[in-house]
């Protein structure tokens, strides 16, 4: 757990540093998915206490940092329960952190993590899925505007696609969605 939690501070400092240049990491490897973000002046190297701006305490996950607006979020996995959060990118506080139903256990390779998939944002609203639930959207401040229990998923390996937000459309392999803050809920549909 240990090596994990430094993996996460390893990608935060990246991403914290590397901000100047792009502000916005919307959803999994970046803006347009390549994992690529035109930067110049990242440190050579960074470690434990070589370039680093801040480091906090975060629980387990696999996710991948989504930037935007100054905040990062992150799935997590601590004690059993899925949970979505929020960190400050100047200060690393961790801002909000709510927890996900969990209505079932997915079945998981034990090279995966039921915190795999990255959030996605629009830069109002921040979309978590999480296989052992479904689909939740939050606002930047942390409040629920909707959840949509969806599943279960047969994949041998366990879920670890991360949604993709183009204007009002959500996407993820197997699901579409079209995503509304108004009546609380999604229209999602299988494909």
């Amino acid at each position: 757990m240990r090596s994990l939690n430094a993996s996460f501070l390893i990608l935060l400092t990246t991403v914290v540093v590397a901000g100047g240049a792009t502000d916005e990491w919307s959803r999994f490897r970046g803006p347009n998915g390549s994992g690529v973000a035109d930067v110049s002046g990242l440190p050579a190297e960074f470690g434990p206490t070589r370039n680093v701006i801040w480091k906090t305490d975060l629980p387990q996950g696999f996710s991948s940092p989504v930037v935007s607006g100054g905040r990062i979020y992150l799935t997590g996995f601590r004690d059993g329960k899925l949970l979505s959060l929020a960190i400050d990118r100047a200060t690393g506080k961790v801002l909000w952190e709510r927890e996900a139903p969990r209505d079932r256990r997915e079945k998981l390779d034990s090279r995966n993590h039921p915190a795999s998939p990255s959030a996605a944002t629009d830069g109002e609203r921040v979309f978590f899925f999480f296989a052992d639930y479904g689909l939740l959207a939050y606002d930047v401040n942390g409040k629920e505007l909707w959840r949509r229990p969806l599943g279960p998923f047969n994949n041998v390996y366990g879920m670890g696609a991360s949604p993709i937000v183009v204007d009002d459309l959500f996407s993820r392999p197997t699901i579409r969605a079209t995503v509304s803050d108004s009546g609380g809920s999604a229209d999602c549909r299988s494909s």
